[in-house]
Parts: C-alpha cells; structure tokens; sequence
C-alpha cells in the first residue's frame, strides 16, 4: 500500500529553501546578477600559512597511533609545514624574528689568551656550548692579527696530534681515524676556538678562500660544528627563540639534486641517501639539520658555505675551502630526481667578498696550461725566471707598474757555501751505507735524533734546531725518505708585483702543511759576528734573524703540558750571511707577516759545515692556490 504524499503546506516549506530562478531568454535583455553570497564553511577559506599551521597541530600522531599510520601524518606534516613556508610573500618578514646576534660580546669572550674553551686539564669537565649568538663585526686589524693568530695555533696543534696518531697508533675503522680523534682529543682539552660564543657570519680569523684536508678540522677552528654531518646548527634548546637555526653547511656535490654555479647554490638536505650513492632510497624528513636551514630561510640568517672538492694529492682524496657567506632565498620540500621527497634550498651568495676559491683556482689552472703552452698571458713580464734551472717554471707578473726590477739578477737556485777550513777526520768524511732507503739504522738519520724527521710523504714531523739530511757521499737514491730538500721545488711560484707588499710570491698550487717549498739562495758571506751588521738596504739575508718558528711545527705540547719533548742536538746556530744584491732566487721575494704560512728550517746535507746551514722554507699551514707566502723575518 502506497504511502500518503507529505501536506502541501510541508510540499511548499521545503520548496522555499531552494529558489527557482527562471533562466533568461538567450534574445532578451541582460539582467542585472545578484551576487553569491560567500560560503561561510570554514573548508571555503583562502589557503592560508596559519590554517596550514592549524592542520599541521590538528594531524600530531599519537604514540598510541601505529607506527605505518604515525610516519603518514608526520610526511603530511611535512607537506604542510613547506606549504606554509611557501604561501609567505616575505618569508623572514612573516616570521618571528629570532633575538639579534650580539656584537659586543664576541669582542669580550674572544679577547682572553686561551683558544675560546676550558683549560686542558684532565679533571675538568668539558663544557657545554653556551646559547648566545654572535657577530664578529668591525674588527681592527691587531684583532685580526690576533684571531688568525689563535687559528694558526689550532691548525698547528690538530696538524701535530693528527701526525702523532697516524705514526704511532693506525687507526683501524672509520671512528678510529686520526683527524677524528685528534679534534676529540683537542674538544677534551677545550681547545676548539669560540665554542663558549655562537658565532653567526664569518669566523674572526678564517679567510675566504681557506682550504682544509680534514672536516674535523673545520670545527676545530669554528667554522662548522658537526665533524661528520653537512649541516651546521645551532639547537633548539640553546636558542632562546626555542627554534634550531644553521650556521653552516660543507657542499660536496653528493645528492642527485644538488646544483652549483658558484655564486648560486641548490643543496639538497641531509638524510634518505645511502653511503657513497647519489639518487635517494627514502623520502627526507624536515627535522634536525633540514629543519634549522628551513628555520635559516625563514628568519634571514646567513649561513657558512664550504665546498668539498675532490683532490688526488690530498691525504683523503679531498680539500674543503670556505667561500663565504650565503643567504637561503627559498626552501621547498617534495619529489625529487629520484622520485623520493627532498629537502631543496637555494642559497645565493652574498656580495662584497672575496672571489670564489673556485674561481681563483680556475685562474691557477689556466695561468700552467699557458706556462706549459708557452703562452705570455697580459702583463707578465717573463714566463721563467730561473731560465730553466729550476723543475718548474717560475713566472713574473705586474699588473701595478712597469718595474721590472727582477729581471736584474741572476738567478741561483742554491748557494755554493765555502770549503772548510779545518779539514774534516777521514773518518766523518763517509756517509751512510743505505741502498734503498735509510730507516732508523742509518747513520744520518741518527744524527738527528728524537725520531725520524720527515713521514713517508715527505712532510716534515717536527721541527727542530737543525736538520741532517743524507749527502754526496750517502749510498742512498734521490728517492731517499731523508732527502727531500735535494729534489727541488716540488710546487709551481710566481713572483708578483702588489700594492700593499712590493715584490711578492704566491703559490699557482695547493700546498700541503709540513712540506717543503723552496730555499733561500744567493752569495754566501761567511762573517763570525753575523747578526750585529745587518742594515744594509735588504741586500743581505741574515739567518740569526730569523725567529724559531720551527719550534710551533709539530708542537702537541697544549694538549699534553706535562710531557716533555725530545731533546736535540746542540746547534750553535749559523754563521754567513747571504748577500742576494747580484745573485738570488724566487725565495728572496715572500714577504713578511707576524701571522706566516712558511717558516724557515736549518738543513745540513751529509758532511756539511754545520756553521753554514741551508735555509731551507716549509708550509706552515694548507696554502690555497694564487695565497701570497708570508714569513717571519723578525721585524716589530
């Protein structure tokens, strides 16, 4: 039986809801629309940063949720939280500024004479980080002076104890490496720089342009925090505004999405990749490192940039070189090359800096190939100097005036000392027996005492009041481990002219530390009372002058102030002059600095007279390509 229809009066109420407006006649005239009123649900609302903020607390998962169903609201979260960052016109205006970085302090907390942390003893504590942020910002220049100073010491300690274990103690396995236990040791010590500081911007005393072997290294000196990690930060609990926020970043190119023209950076985020492997097999997560580069983008906070490229004739098969100051201008998260989600930041590099290491050592290459080539590039003035006699080419350029001045001199690539005067027993006229290669048994090597003097890569191990070497009469090969200085300069120089030194010399290679680079030459002026005369206008070199700088040179002393180090043989010091007015070599030009990247070495060769040593010129520190070399020569 059918039911009864509703009552018209019911028929006519529903009706109501739903007004029929006739449809206008195609031929007639157009009537006036009355406008939609806007829907007032809140699904219809404008997508807005805040209401993906909302959702983003409304799908927190639970720890009760099961775990699949916790990792799909957590990549939603992620989804919208980079939504959100997309949708602000000006993301660092939109969001909330972060307590600005101090100045003032950083000038106080860096001023004390230890290297920024606890003093090295045994029974205190290592201490935590604290949470300020800081600017180092308008330095003078004894600051400078000062800052580079204290990161020289660091390196030369870390360079020291990295030595110390690869020689006595191998490591076996990746945690167990040298570099790495070595910064350990130095954090235990508190001898990293500035860790009582959080330093946002540069690093007082780190170039643009610096380069390191070892990532352990870059935070030894302040420049990154997390020796294995590609992301710098600073962590949510120590930052007052309660977000973490990067410092910093090492790019080594080692994501599928990664994309670098220099003064434009892509860097993909960390995570979701397998080791030595570039395309993702999971999907990124914006948490620790990605979400304080995210935090960077959205407050405006510059970040560090270093590089890792690849080098053969590095101990690692690599080199890390600062370039400067970035600023992240966008943050995306979503599907990357290999399908996977990725974290995806664009840093652009900021102006009125240093030129990019990658340009300077482009500018290095092209200047060999044209040696090689025979190629007189513009305002070179000769592309030999030594005419041949030494293994590379040493060219001279001026770019500032028409002084040729260098040309003037005939070139020596080392000095002819004098015959003895006091003949020499028989006996002490025979070098060592050594046929392939001298070890602790030889004689020279013994000479020396306190340990070998050079590694097996022919760096120096430490340095010390005079080294012996193998001689003429030696039975050893040129190949020989204790004869390094006898091979010629192993690193291409160019001599330059500038306007802040003179007459100059620069490095067109990487230079390893500890290595020897080139000798002090010209005419040797035997004179007993050497030291006492030396004011003639710079034509004669004297070797007392010289401050003991090889005394810094595999000194470990700072993280071990008990142990007494090895005792030496006595060496009264050198007794000639060089007189470089006629005869010189590319040596006579590196100019001076209180803060050197060489220092100088007293070598004997065989049976030598011990009175007239050669001057013999070691890297102090990693020097980059187209770096001036800077010595100590005493002066206020």
């Amino acid at each position: 039986m059918a039911s009864a229809p509703p009552p018209a009066s019911q028929v006519m109420q529903l009706l109501s809801q739903f007004p029929i407006t006739p449809k206008p006649d195609p031929d007639g005239p157009i009537l006036p629309q009355t406008p939609i009123p806007a829907a007032h649900s809140p699904l219809m609302h404008a997508l807005t940063p805040e209401l993906c903020n909302a959702l983003h607390q409304e799908l927190a998962p639970s720890p009760d949720d099961d775990p699949a169903f916790a990792y799909c609201l957590r990549q939603s979260q992620l989804h919208l939280q980079a939504l959100a960052a997309n949708l602000r016109p000006a993301a660092a205006a939109a969001a909330p500024p972060l307590p600005p970085p101090q100045s003032h302090q950083l000038q106080l907390r860096l001023s004390e004479p230890t290297a920024g942390g606890s003093t090295p003893s045994s029974g205190k504590k290592r201490a935590r980080p604290a949470s300020e942020m800081v600017r180092a910002t308008n330095l003078s220049l004894p600051d400078h002076l000062h800052y580079r100073a204290l990161v020289r010491r660091a390196r030369l300690t870390f360079e020291a104890l990295r030595g110390i274990y690869q020689r006595h103690e191998p490591s076996v396995g990746v945690r167990n490496r040298s570099d790495l236990r070595a910064a350990s040791r130095m954090l235990a010590c508190g001898l990293w720089l500035h860790r009582d500081v959080r330093i946002v911007g540069n690093i007082p005393g780190v170039l643009v342009g610096d380069a390191f072997y070892y990532r352990a290294e870059l935070c030894v000196v302040g420049l990154h925090t997390a020796p294995q990690a590609g992301i710098g930060y600073i962590p949510a609990s120590l930052v007052s505004a309660g977000h973490p926020v990067a410092t910093s970043i090492v790019s080594s190119g080692g994501y599928l999405d990664d994309e670098d023209t220099g003064d434009v950076l892509v860097y993909t985020g960390s995570g979701g990749r397998q080791r030595n492997r570039l395309d993702h097999h999971s999907d990124q997560t914006l948490q620790r490192g990605n979400l304080a580069l995210h935090n960077s983008y959205l407050y405006g906070v510059e970040v560090r940039v270093i590089r890792g490229h690849a080098w053969d004739a590095s101990p690692n098969r690599k080199v890390y070189v600062y370039d400067g100051l970035y600023r992240v201008v966008t943050s995306s998260f979503g599907p990357g090359k290999s399908g996977r989600d990725v974290c995806k930041f664009k840093l652009v590099r900021l102006p009125g800096q240093d030129d990019l290491a990658s340009k300077t050592w482009q500018a290095a290459k092209e200047l060999k190939d044209a040696m090689d080539s025979r190629i007189r590039p513009p305002r070179y003035i000769s592309l030999d100097l030594s005419k041949g006699k030494e293994l590379s080419r040493v060219p001279v350029c001026n770019k500032v005036d028409d002084d040729r001045s260098p040309l003037d001199f005939e070139y020596t690539v080392s000095p002819e000392f004098p015959v003895r005067s006091v003949p020499v027993p028989v006996k002490r006229q025979r070098g060592c027996h050594c046929a392939a290669g001298c070890g602790s048994r030889c004689r020279c090597e013994r000479r020396n005492r306190g340990g070998p003097v050079y590694n097996e890569d022919g760096t120096l191990v430490m340095g010390r009041p005079v080294v012996y070497e193998c001689g003429a009469l030696c039975g050893c090969p040129m190949t020989c481990v204790n004869r390094v200085t006898q091979r010629g300069m192993k690193y291409r120089l160019e001599v330059f002219r500038s306007m802040e030194t003179g007459w100059g010399v620069r490095t067109l290679d990487l230079i390893q530390p500890g290595t020897f680079v080139c000798e002090y030459s010209g005419d040797v002026v035997v004179d007993d009372q050497s030291g006492s005369a030396l004011v003639v206008d710079g034509s004669f070199i004297d070797p007392k002058r010289f401050p003991e700088r090889w005394r810094e040179w595999g000194d470990a002393s700072a993280t071990e102030p008990n142990i007494q180090g090895p005792r030496f043989p006595e060496f009264p010091g050198p007794c000639h002059l060089l007189d470089v007015s006629r005869k010189r070599n590319v040596a006579s030009y590196i100019s001076h600095s209180c803060t050197p990247n060489v220092f100088l070495q007293f070598v004997v060769h065989g049976n030598e007279d011990e009175s007239c040593p050669h001057l013999m010129v070691f890297a102090m520190e990693t020097i980059p390509p187209m770096r001036e070399l800077s010595i100590d020569y005493g002066m206020s």
